[in-house]
């Protein structure tokens, strides 16, 4: 992912991690639906359902999970707009989504008897508020939506565009990331930035070294030059050890995976001439 897609590279490192998934998830969804699921039982499956040509746009995490007492296994799928307006297809493509892990389900467990349940969640980040319906059957003209041959779900939607920095819920490293996305699509960019600092000065001294060169380069990526510069120095007041120039490391993360992406070139170069 790269630089290249700033957001996709951004959304899935924080968010595979599952105890960042689950304290972002419990607290954004229905608390009568959170309190049926056993979050313990939350497991992250490595793949993803989005359209090559929409990955500048959407990226897609899913997960299994148990429901209490019944032991039915749930998935999760969480699927992140980061596109600065909402799209009323985006209910149609979520469709074609959850048909294929359906799909993949049957691969996995060819003999099963019924579908496994899935619970669609939308996090859109954009500049506009989200207008459009949950409900898919919306989607068809008014007057013939009451069929029972349409098909019908609505999707969870958490809608952060008129959402205020300070009121931003989840884990520490779940709360850096929606600032520094909040500050690369919203006008509020400084309070955004401001409000992260001290919690980047935590996730350093945490040891989540990643983490912080996943930041890093997202605001390098999503930032001008200036911007990056004030929130180093921020995030310098709260954790004093936290070394100078962030634009310098990340330059520094950049040579490391051009580095890196040679070095790998060249040794499957070397492995497929040893092949032959």
């Amino acid at each position: 992912a790269g630089v290249q897609h700033p957001h996709d590279k951004l959304f899935r490192t924080v968010f595979a991690d599952a105890e960042e998934a689950l304290l972002f998830l419990r607290a954004h969804l229905p608390t009568t639906l959170s309190e049926r699921i056993d979050w313990a039982t939350l497991t992250l499956q490595e793949t993803s359902f989005v359209d090559e040509a929409l990955r500048e746009s959407e990226s897609d995490l899913l997960y299994t999970v148990q429901m209490k007492g019944d032991g039915v296994k749930l998935f999760l799928y969480l699927l992140f707009e980061h596109q600065s307006q909402p799209d009323p297809w985006m209910r149609f493509r979520l469709l074609k989504y959850m048909c294929r892990i359906w799909d993949e389900s049957f691969k996995q467990n060819p003999e099963q008897t019924e579908l496994p349940p899935i619970l669609p969640v939308v996090f859109y980040q954009g500049e506009r508020a989200w207008r459009y319906a949950t409900e898919f059957a919306d989607l068809f003209p008014e007057g013939e939506r009451e069929h029972s041959f349409l098909p019908r779900f609505a999707h969870y939607l958490i809608d952060q565009s008129g959402l205020a920095p300070e009121a931003v819920k989840g884990g520490l490293k779940a709360r850096v990331a929606q600032l520094l996305m909040m500050a690369a699509y919203r006008a509020q960019m400084q309070e955004a930035l401001r409000l992260a600092a001290p919690l980047m000065a935590q996730v350093t001294r945490t040891g989540g070294v990643n983490y912080v060169a996943v930041f890093v380069l997202y605001l390098a990526a999503t930032q001008e030059r200036r911007v990056v510069n004030e929130f180093a120095a921020q995030v310098r007041q709260y954790a004093p050890e936290t070394g100078g120039d962030l634009l310098t490391y990340a330059e520094d993360l950049r040579q490391e995976g051009r580095q890196e992406g040679r070095q790998k070139g060249l040794q499957e170069g070397l492995q497929k001439g040893l092949q032959e």
